[in-house]
């Protein structure tokens, strides 16, 4: 039973940092500057912050970045999105996704072709006992 439990935490651990992320700033200014970070397609982050202002939402800054599948701690082969918003009247201002960061580079493919060997001409001369050879 015990070993059950751990499975299924462990799995909505996994399936929450892969779907998004929702993090709250308090500014200077006294206002909440909400975070928002998904993977996979920007759209989750806008998503996010519709449901979170309840409908209209200022666009501070957003971003995009090489992750891997679970976290983005590393470059790989999943973009990650940030967005940055306060919940409010907006200037209809889309969010970017930037790319920001290290770009994943997949491994290279290395396919070893051995070069034919060139082709070489002797030709050779005999004069008396000698014999010369010239290759080219």
């Amino acid at each position: 039973m015990r070993k059950i439990l751990l499975s299924v935490a462990a799995v909505a651990a996994l399936t929450s940092c892969v779907s998004s992320a929702d993090e709250d700033v308090p500014t200077p200014a006294g206002q909440v500057l909400h975070q928002a970070k998904c993977n996979g397609s920007p759209n989750g982050c806008m998503k996010t912050a519709a449901k979170t202002c309840h409908g209209t939402y200022q666009v501070v800054d957003s971003s995009s970045n090489a992750g891997g599948l679970i976290a983005d701690i590393l470059p790989g082969p999943i973009t990650w999105y940030r967005m940055s918003y306060q919940c409010g009247k907006s200037d209809g201002r889309m969010p970017t996704f930037a790319f920001r960061g290290q770009q994943y580079t997949p491994a290279p493919v290395v396919i070893n072709q051995s070069a034919p060997s060139p082709l070489r001409t002797t030709n050779c001369n005999r004069y008396g006992n000698n014999v010369t050879c010239t290759s080219y």
